[in-house]
């Protein structure tokens, strides 16, 4: 009796159990998810279009539920790749030449071909999710965004 609760236990403890937050990537997956939302977040800070589209889904949408200004009602902006990749301009390299360009890059879930990370960026976070394609590579399908209040 005491012979199969020990190796009851032994068996339960060898079996993975999936919890909320668990990561089932390698490490090679998790690099690379890194490297695609560092991609998306450097090449946005040096205005860098090439750097950024590497990282980006050809079906990118790119939301934010904003205050309108000079009003209490909010709005919700969208963006796709295009749009997106129109607005990094050359003059961000100039713009945030100064700034810290934080690109903190967590992930926060992942498993099978999707994860969800968040990126802590200068005065926004975003919250991105990516997918891995038939080519094998990470690229961010879904952005919603908040800017910090300062």
């Amino acid at each position: 009796m005491i012979r199969r609760l020990f190796a009851a236990v032994l068996l339960l403890c060898a079996v993975p159990v999936l919890s909320a937050g668990e990561i089932e990537l390698g490490e090679s997956d998790q690099a690379a998810i890194q490297v695609a939302a560092t991609d998306y977040a450097e090449g946005w800070y040096s205005g860098d279009r090439e750097r950024m589209a590497r990282a980006l889904h050809d079906s990118l949408a790119k939301r934010a539920y904003l205050r309108d200004k000079g009003s209490r009602e909010r709005r919700l902006s969208e963006l796709d790749k295009a749009a997106l990749l129109a607005g990094n301009v050359p003059e961000n390299a100039q713009r945030y030449a100064k700034a810290p360009r934080r690109a903190d890059v967590e992930i926060l879930d992942a498993f099978g071909n999707v994860a969800t990370v968040k990126l802590r960026m200068d005065g926004w976070i975003d919250y991105l999710h990516l997918v891995r394609g038939d080519d094998r590579e990470w690229r961010i399908i879904n952005v919603l965004w908040e800017p910090v209040a300062p």
